[in-house]
């Protein structure tokens, strides 16, 4: 069944879920949302536990509905719009045939997320439908969104209405140093500058402009495993943050690692954005992930709309005020 067409791509968008987590031993990248927050959130909103949202980056995509269901925007806000009608994020949204979503510009963070309430009908690879572009894995063949992409669903039933408020972020992107800090002179130094992010920028990691790192020896060692978050340091001093489409081997030092809540952080960070990183240890990195699950799993799915009933001309209508 047709879900909607794609009229404009936007700048890089792919359908991400999870990720694929247990394959980096065959060589395959985590990959899933950049902002799992965010797609957890998108999802509640349409009745979802979990499922393949629409990760747009830098430029919201514009797609023309072909049935009836519900929608969620999280993320970055792109001033999305519903046929040229300003329409609230972080709340369902109900579309009908026809209907043509399109979003006005970033006014700020880097990423947004599209959770649709019927099942997205992607390819699955490694029980994931997630698009790992580098190899033309999962999602929508495996690439980015093109214009005229048409996108089938299987239908769901229709959630009730529901808001959230976003969840609190602070600015500070926590780091666990790790053994090879130990190759660094004055390792702790990345803790007391301000980095700026550079144009250099993609799922696969960022790379930093800022205070240079120096090794005390060489800045290549024998490659190894690495995962999403891994702080590598070349020759240059310049720190890079790898992300969620790591490779799952590298062969430059590793300072520390970014802690995953604050992953999630780093997604929402555009070219010239600053980072301040702060030192954490594994128990304090444990507790901030508890306390983070747990805040997912309380969160409050609210209805704040007054409700009443009308009856005109012998006929009943539900009618909901929401006030703007």
């Amino acid at each position: 069944m047709l879900g909607f067409i794609v009229k404009h791509p936007g700048l890089f968008s792919t359908f991400q879920d999870e990720g694929r987590l247990g394959y980096q031993s065959e060589g395959m990248p985590i990959s899933g949302a950049m902002d799992q927050e965010s797609m957890i959130l998108a999802n509640k909103l349409v009745g979802k536990e979990r499922g393949a949202v629409l990760e747009m980056t830098f430029m919201g995509s514009s797609l023309e509905f072909k049935k009836n269901m519900a929608i969620a925007i999280t993320g970055a806000d792109m001033q999305p719009m519903i046929n040229s009608k300003s329409i609230a994020m972080y709340q369902t949204i109900f579309v009908n045939p026809g209907d043509i979503l399109t979003f006005k510009g970033l006014l700020d963070g880097f990423r947004a997320y599209i959770a649709f309430s019927d099942t997205l009908e992607l390819d699955e690879v490694y029980n994931s439908k997630s698009t790992y572009v580098k190899i033309g894995a999962g999602g929508f063949g495996g690439r980015k969104l093109e214009k005229n992409d048409e996108i089938s669903v299987v239908n769901n039933i229709l959630p009730v209405f529901a808001k959230v408020k976003k969840m609190h972020r602070d600015d500070e992107i926590r780091v666990l140093l790790g053994y090879e800090c130990e190759q660094f002179k004055l390792a702790d130094s990345i803790f007391n500058h301000v980095y700026k992010v550079s144009n250099e920028i993609d799922r696969m990691g960022m790379r930093l402009e800022g205070h240079k790192l120096e090794h005390i020896d060489s800045a290549d060692i024998i490659s190894s495993p690495i995962i999403p978050g891994a702080i590598q340091v070349p020759k240059s001093g310049q720190p890079m943050i790898l992300l969620r489409d790591a490779g799952t081997i590298g062969g430059y030092t590793r300072i520390g690692t970014v802690i995953s809540c604050d992953l999630d952080k780093l997604a929402q960070k555009k070219p010239g954005d600053s980072i301040q990183f702060r030192p954490v240890n594994l128990e304090e990195a444990v507790q901030i992930k508890k306390k983070w699950l747990e805040a997912l799993r309380n969160i409050n799915l609210s209805d704040d709309r007054r409700h009443f009933s009308v009856v005109v001309n012998g006929l009943s209508y539900e009618v909901y005020v929401e006030e703007k």
